[in-house]
C-alpha cells in the first residue's frame, strides 16, 4: 500500500491511548485537580450571548491584516513581498513593500525579522485610516498587541535595515498614541496563542497557596520564591538551586516540584481552558508587563542611554552621526512609556478553542507593571465585538476573515503575476533556489 495504512494502524494500534491524550487533551498535566479549581475561580460565564449580539453593519470596525511570500535565491539572497491591508466597510487601505535581503543570521531570527515588517506595515495601514478620519468602534489586528510591544529591541543582523526594530517601535508608538487621542479601541485577536502568560498566573497563586503550607524554613521559602521567577529566565541555573533544597528536604517539596517542572514546561493556555471548562465564557483579564528580559533591559537602559544604544546597536552607532544616537534614546525613551496590556481569552463555543484578546490599558505605563495581575475594565463594548463578528468554528470573527480574504498572498499569484513582472522590468529570468519546486505533483 502506497499510502502506508497498514503501518499507520500498528502505530495507531500501539500507543493509541496516549496518542488520543495528546492529541486532545495535550500534554499530561499532574497539576491537574488544582488547575481545575484556579481555572474555574477565574472565569466568567455568559450564559446569554444574544443581549450582546447585533446586526454587523451597527458596528464600525477596521480590520487590519498581513501576509507574505519568502524565496530563497540562487544567489544567497532571501526575496521577500510583503502585503497589508486595512478594510472599513466599503473602505481599503493598502500596503506594499518588496525586498532581497542578505544575512548570516540563523533562518528563525531572519523570519522574525520579516515578521517584524510584516507587523510594522499592518500599524502603518493602520494610522493611514486614523490620519484619513477613522473614528469607529474599533481596529482589530490579527495577533497579540502585547506579543508585538515585548520585542527586544536590537539591532538585526540584517545588513541593509539593521534599525528596523528601531522603526517599528516607532511607528507602534504613534499609532497607540493616535488611538488613545482619537478615543479608538485598539484591540489584538490571536486564535490558539501559544501564551503562557495565564498558566504562569495561576501557578503563582497555586506555588503562593503551597509555600504558605509547606514546612519548611523561613530562609529558604523565601528561596524558593526567588527561584519560581528565575526559572522563566535562566532554567538551568533555578533547578540547580532547587536541587540542593531538595536534597535538605525531600518529599516535603514533591508538589513544589511539580509546579516547578509545570512552569518550565510549554503548556499554551488555552489548553487549560480547553481541559477545564465546558461552557461560554471568558477568563478574567490580567494586566501584563514587560518579560523578565525587558525588565532587564529596562534597568540597563536607564543607568546609561547612550551607552545602551552603543552597546545593542554597534554598527549603527560606528557608521553613522550622533543624530542616529539621539533619535535611537527618543525612541527607546517612548517604549518606557508604552502602556500596559489588559489580555484574556473568550470562549464563544464549547466545541471551540479560546480566543486570545488584547488592548491597551492607558491607565499605567507597561514598564510600571510586575507580575500579571487582575484589572476591572468594561467587557461591554469588547464582548459586542467579539460576539457579533464570531462566525463559528471555521471563522472566529469576520471582520479579520474578510481582511484575511482578501490580503492574502497565494503562491499561484506570486508565480503567474508578481515574477512575470519583475522579470519583464529586469529583462532577465529570475533563477529561485533549488528547494523551489516548480513541478506541482496531484
Amino acid at each position: 500500500m502506497p499510502n502506508f495504512l497498514e503501518d499507520f494502524a500498528g502505530v495507531v494500534g500501539r500507543k493509541s491511548e496516549v496518542l488520543k491524550g495528546k492529541i486532545f487533551k495535550g500534554k499530561l498535566n499532574p497539576l491537574e485537580e488544582v488547575f481545575d479549581e484556579f481555572v474555574k475561580l477565574h472565569w466568567t460565564c455568559l450564559s446569554n450571548l444574544d443581549e450582546f449580539q447585533v446586526n454587523p453593519s451597527e458596528l464600525d470596525v477596521l480590520a487590519v491584516d498581513s501576509s507574505v511570500y519568502t524565496n530563497l535565491l540562487s544567489n544567497g539572497g532571501i526575496f521577500y513581498l510583503i502585503r497589508s491591508m486595512a478594510i472599513r466597510r466599503d473602505e481599503i487601505y493598502k500596503g506594499i513593500e518588496t525586498d532581497v535581503i542578505f544575512s548570516r543570521d540563523k533562518m528563525s531570527r531572519i523570519s522574525e525579522f520579516i515578521t517584524a515588517k510584516m507587523e510594522l506595515l499592518e500599524f502603518k495601514v493602520a494610522l493611514e485610516a486614523l490620519r484619513d478620519g477613522f473614528r469607529g468602534n474599533a481596529i482589530l489586528l490579527d495577533g497579540s498587541l502585547y506579543g508585538r510591544a515585548v520585542h527586544i529591541p536590537i539591532e538585526t543582523k540584517v545588513e541593509e535595515e539593521r534599525d528596523a526594530l528601531i522603526h517599528y517601535f516607532e511607528v507602534y508608538k504613534e499609532l497607540l498614541n493616535l488611538c488613545r487621542e482619537s478615543n479608538v479601541l485598539l484591540v489584538g485577536v490571536s486564535k490558539e496563542s501559544r501564551s503562557t502568560f495565564y498558566r504562569d498566573y495561576l501557578l503563582s497563586l497555586i506555588f503562593e497557596e503551597e509555600i504558605r503550607r509547606v514546612d519548611v524554613e523561613e530562609e529558604d521559602k523565601k528561596l524558593l520564591k526567588e527561584i519560581f521567577f528565575q526559572i522563566l529566565d535562566v532554567e538551568r541555573v533555578a533547578f540547580e538551586k532547587f536541587a540542593k533544597l531538595k536534597e535538605k528536604y525531600g518529599d516535603r517539596l514533591k508538589t513544589v516540584e511539580l509546579i516547578f517542572k509545570e512552569l518550565a514546561s510549554s503548556r499554551p493556555d488555552y489548553q487549560l481552558i480547553i481541559n477545564h471548562v465546558s461552557n461560554v465564557g471568558y477568563m478574567r483579564p490580567l494586566l501584563l508587563g514587560p518579560t523578565v528580559r525587558m525588565i532587564r533591559r529596562f534597568r540597563e537602559y536607564k543607568e546609561n542611554p547612550k551607552q545602551y544604544v552603543r552597546k545593542y546597536f554597534p554598527h549603527l552607532t560606528m557608521e553613522k552621526d550622533e543624530n542616529f544616537t539621539q533619535w535611537a534614546v527618543k525612541v527607546l525613551d517612548g517604549i518606557l512609556q508604552f502602556p500596559s496590556f489588559a489580555s484574556f481569552y473568550i470562549l464563544l463555543d464549547a466545541r471551540d478553542s479560546p480566543i486570545r484578546i488584547d488592548m491597551p490599558y492607558y491607565g499605567r505605563s507597561m514598564s510600571d507593571v510586575g507580575w500579571p495581575e487582575p484589572v476591572e475594565i468594561d467587557m461591554r463594548q469588547m464582548l459586542k465585538l467579539m460576539v457579533t463578528g464570531y462566525c463559528g468554528l471555521e471563522a472566529y470573527n469576520l471582520w479579520l476573515k474578510n481582511v484575511d480574504e482578501n490580503v492574502r498572498l497565494r503562491r499561484k499569484v506570486v508565480d503567474e503575476i508578481y515574477f512575470p513582472y519583475l522579470e519583464k522590468v529586469f529583462g532577465e529570468k529570475i533563477i529561485r533556489g533549488r528547494g523551489y519546486r516548480r513541478v506541482k505533483y496531484p
